[in-house]
């Protein structure tokens, strides 16, 4: 449900659009009154967005959100259609057209961009997982090559120990066979 700070927020902006609207028709405004209304609008409109999709990601909308929602996207379109009214009837209908091209165009170039810092992203996952993995096996055939130096040393040196003991053995073998004929006296 929207908060009230959040909805007030909403209600003062249509609000304060409204009153701008009524003097657009007593005090004939200029153009750039009617542009600071459609910046005022499309605050507004960017504003309850923003609350329903934050409302829709936690669960879904209740009848009384749902119903909040459509009242205020209904002021903001009759309070739109006002300015455009006024807008078309001055003769500035010029005006209406360009800033819905410009508004297309600047939606259609920020999602480009979203997507292309997607691709960005996913490419530097996909580089970062490969150094990770790349590091890992250096590491690990660093590792098992130092461990192989270790241990071959290690056999060499309990094969020279074994050789030593074996011809030791042999040789109090054949020094016993010279004393008492047998290989232990």
């Amino acid at each position: 449900m929207f908060g009230l700070g959040e909805l007030a927020a909403v209600v003062s902006a249509i609000k304060g659009v409204q009153s701008l609207l009524n003097g657009l028709s007593d005090a004939k405004a200029s153009y750039d009154q009617a542009s600071q209304l459609l910046g005022h609008l499309s605050s507004a409109q960017d504003s309850l967005d923003e609350k329903e999709k934050n409302w829709k990601l936690k669960k879904p909308l209740t009848s009384k959100q749902a119903l909040q929602i459509a009242q205020k996207q209904a002021e903001i379109d009759a309070a739109k259609q006002k300015v455009r009214d006024h807008l078309l009837m001055s003769g500035h209908g010029n005006l209406i057209r360009k800033q819905e091209a410009l508004m297309r165009a600047s939606k259609a170039q920020h999602e480009a961009y979203l997507k292309n810092i997607a691709v960005k992203r996913k490419q530097r996952k996909e580089r970062n997982q490969a150094i990770l993995t790349a590091v890992f096996l250096v590491g690990a055939f660093i590792f098992l090559t130092f461990s192989g130096f270790y241990l071959h040393k290690e056999y060499k040196e309990h094969q020279l120990k074994s050789a030593k003991e074996r011809l030791k053995d042999a040789k109090m073998r054949q020094k016993n066979y010279r004393q008492c004929g047998r290989p232990k006296c």
